[in-house]
């Protein structure tokens, strides 16, 4: 089941995502009230989604388990100091990264480091549909239903301590369904769909259009069809002077160049434009990983610990103000399956770094791999609730939040990531 957003929280979206190709670049922009609004730094929490069920075992591997080493004996990374195998690089006493992580690994073994991991986490009772999955994380209710997202939840019982008209932007193709709700949020593939790219002319023919014909009488969608459209040209002079393109990262730091890179090198600079938006949401796809996982994993967390690493150093001293946790739907079968890869499971893991995170650490209870531990006989136990870590996000980061509303049922366990 999916929930569609407001039909004006859509028209929003969709019509600061369609009209960039329409004008040219602003040269008036003291127009718009809402340029106002740069200015002091505030909280930032970056949300980046593992789509397709990680395999967490294979990422921050529990590789002092004793009983890891039997369920993956191929595919199962090799303690730090082997002489053979994929070999990890070490975390603590039980857990080690995987090698092409040496970027985070650093990061997380480094004095005062601020990179945590939260181990075994999900929710009972578990499902295992990606469809079913995603959207229970990205609501954050205990069960399927058309609730709005998590994120979508907070804003509406909290105020932009910047007064900032744009809250909270995903740099994904559509909404995340964190982000639907009564609340508007705002999702563009890129930021470069926010600069303009036709004739200045065009643009105050397009302004005088939607700014001065009467909508009095008019039926209601075409009356929010005209607001959208004057909402989005105020939004798109509030972002004018990014310049994605020609961004240069800071402090040396260097991005991969895939799409997980882009898009979080695009949301450095907008956290460093003082815009005042809260939470970015973003997607790193491909984890499902039911056949060689071995060679299949490998750019992936590559990947990941490259752009975070970088992400990081590029926000410098304004990492301090920025917390990014990444979630999957859930893990993977703790034994691996005849095709060298991992079925569908239950407790995944959860990266949380920046900010005033516990870092060095490996957070959460760790229910273990013995047999009589495995949930179902077949998968490593949710023992954390992954709703605990966001509502420590949201109360030691962000500044606070109605728990009651954005975690409805939820009895908070804490984590102590933060």
């Amino acid at each position: 089941m999916t929930h569609e957003p407001t039909r004006r929280t859509f028209l929003q979206a969709s019509a600061l995502a369609g009209a960039s190709a329409l004008a040219a670049p602003i040269t008036a922009a003291e127009r718009s009230p809402l340029r106002q609004h740069r200015g002091p730094g505030n909280k930032v929490t970056v949300v980046l989604f593992q789509r397709g069920g990680a395999d967490h075992l294979n990422v921050y591997a529990p590789v002092g388990d004793a009983n890891y080493a039997a369920l993956r004996p191929t595919i199962g990374i090799a303690p730090p100091g082997s002489p053979t195998g994929v070999v990890g690089l070490p975390m603590n006493a039980t857990f080690a990264m995987h090698p092409a992580m040496a970027g985070l690994h650093a990061a997380f073994v480094a004095p005062g480091s601020r990179v945590g991991v939260v181990q075994a986490v999900g929710y009972q009772p578990g499902d295992r549909s990606h469809f079913v999955s995603q959207d229970l994380y990205e609501t954050a209710l205990q069960t399927m239903t058309t609730g709005d997202g998590w994120i979508n939840r907070h804003l509406q019982v909290t105020s932009s301590p910047t007064g900032a008209p744009v809250r909270a932007l995903a740099l994904r193709g559509s909404l995340p369904r964190a982000m639907f709700g009564a609340q508007p949020c705002y999702a563009v593939a890129s930021t470069q769909e926010l600069l303009f790219g036709g004739a200045a002319d065009t643009r105050l023919y397009l302004e005088a259009i939607t700014g001065s014909t009467a909508t009095l009488g008019m039926p209601a969608p075409q009356q929010l069809a005209y607001q959208s459209g004057r909402d989005t040209f105020a939004l798109l002079d509030l972002f004018q002077g990014i310049d994605p393109l020609n961004y240069v990262p800071a402090n040396g730091a260097v991005y991969p160049t895939g799409a997980l890179g882009r898009s979080l090198r695009e949301i450095a600079e907008l956290v460093k434009a003082g815009l005042g938006i809260e939470f970015f949401a973003v997607d790193q796809g491909g984890w499902d990983h039911h056949t060689n996982l071995v060679v299949s994993i490998a750019p992936l967390v590559q990947e990941l610990s490259a752009a975070i690493t970088a992400f990081l150093t590029d926000l410098g001293p304004l990492a301090a103000d920025v917390v990014l946790v990444t979630m999957s739907e859930f893990g993977r079968t703790a034994a691996q399956n005849g095709s060298g890869g991992t079925d569908h499971g239950a407790g995944g893991a959860m990266l949380v770094c920046g900010g005033a995170v516990n870092g060095g650490t490996v957070h959460g209870s760790w229910p273990g791999l013995a047999p009589g531990a495995l949930q179902d006989g077949r998968y490593l136990a949710a023992s954390n609730d992954y709703r605990d870590v966001l509502r420590e996000v949201l109360v030691q980061h962000m500044g606070g939040t109605d728990p009651a509303v954005v975690f409805p049922g939820r009895v908070y366990q804490p984590i102590g990531v933060l």
